[in-house]
């Protein structure tokens, strides 16, 4: 299927992947392509990879695109503390396996990014604050009881939301340090996304400038995957998940969605844009010549006068 120009142009590369075990009609892939593309973006990705379906191994091919999209040559760099120079970051939520309690965090929540598990990850939230699912009731069972039936895990067996709210921000820091840092690329596995351009990822450079909004494909009680890379430092994402936090049936026009494992690019220290750093020039040489001015001896600021 060609992709019409005008859509070309928007993206260097969109890959879809639709979790269909029928044939594809050209119908069917131009939707998802349309779906994919951003519902707004202020500078120009490098590639958005983007896939849903029933299961773990229908979004495997394109979770697995992203992975050597945000590992620049390199490989997961897991809890090594402080920034590689390639490779990427993961968080699975799955620590203390199957047998796990469901186990609730504040926000900010500092967990990635601390002790034993040192990612570079902070995430924060409006809502009250954040779960990782678990035991009794596995799959938020604990809020819900209808919630197992339709959540599934990428990688098992848990699961993570923010609380109180279907927003949720994730922030980015040299791993193990309170240095902030950014990331070239993000992408997250979403579960029981029902209705279209509900499930999002905005991205912000360091300017805290939105670089764009990218929809997350739909597959009910199934997974979908969202991730994409930027020429642009992000230095923040938010993830709107669903259009209800956690707590009533899903059904109808309520969409409650739970997050899976996050995929990131390994957190560089943050360096200013352009901008920023020729606002600083200047701040800097006003206080300066200010100073100056301040030590000049009366007779010269005579003179100057």
């Amino acid at each position: 299927m060609t992709v019409p120009r005008v859509l070309s142009r928007c993206v260097a590369s969109v890959t879809v992947l639709v979790g269909l075990s029928a044939p594809i009609s050209t119908t069917t892939i131009m939707i998802a392509v349309l779906l994919a593309l951003p519902l707004s973006a202020a500078a120009s990705p490098i590639a958005i990879r983007s896939g849903s379906g029933p299961d773990a191994l229908s979004i495997q091919g394109i979770v697995d695109l992203f992975r050597t999209d945000v590992s620049a040559g390199g490989v997961n760099n897991g809890n090594t503390v402080g920034s590689l120079p390639n490779g990427r970051r993961e968080v699975n939520w799955d620590g203390g396996g199957a047998a796990a309690n469901a186990t609730i965090f504040p926000s900010p929540m500092n967990t990635f990014n601390a002790g034993a598990t040192t990612r570079g990850l902070v995430s924060t939230t409006a809502g009250t604050q954040f779960e990782i699912s678990g035991q009794p009731s596995p799959e938020f069972g604990d809020i819900n009881p209808t919630y197992p039936a339709i959540f599934q895990t990428f990688s098992a067996p848990r699961l993570f939301s923010p609380l109180g709210s279907n927003l949720m921000d994730a922030l980015f820091f040299v791993p193990g340090t309170n240095t902030p840092a950014s990331v070239f690329g993000f992408g997250a596995v979403f579960t029981d996304v029902d209705l279209a351009n509900t499930s999002s990822l905005e991205f912000f450079n360091l300017d805290n400038v939105s670089l764009g909004t990218f929809s997350v494909l739909p597959f009910n009680n199934g997974l979908s995957f969202l991730g994409v890379t930027f020429t642009d430092a992000i230095g923040r994402v938010r993830i709107t998940t669903g259009n209800t936090p956690l707590g009533p049936n899903d059904g109808g026009a309520i969409d409650v969605v739970a997050l899976d494992d996050f995929i990131y690019s390994e957190p560089q220290a943050a360096v200013p844009e352009p901008a920023s750093l020729t606002l600083l020039a200047t701040g800097v040489v006003t206080i300066l010549a200010r100073a100056r001015r301040r030590r000049m001896p009366t007779y010269r600021r005579a003179i100057d006068r």
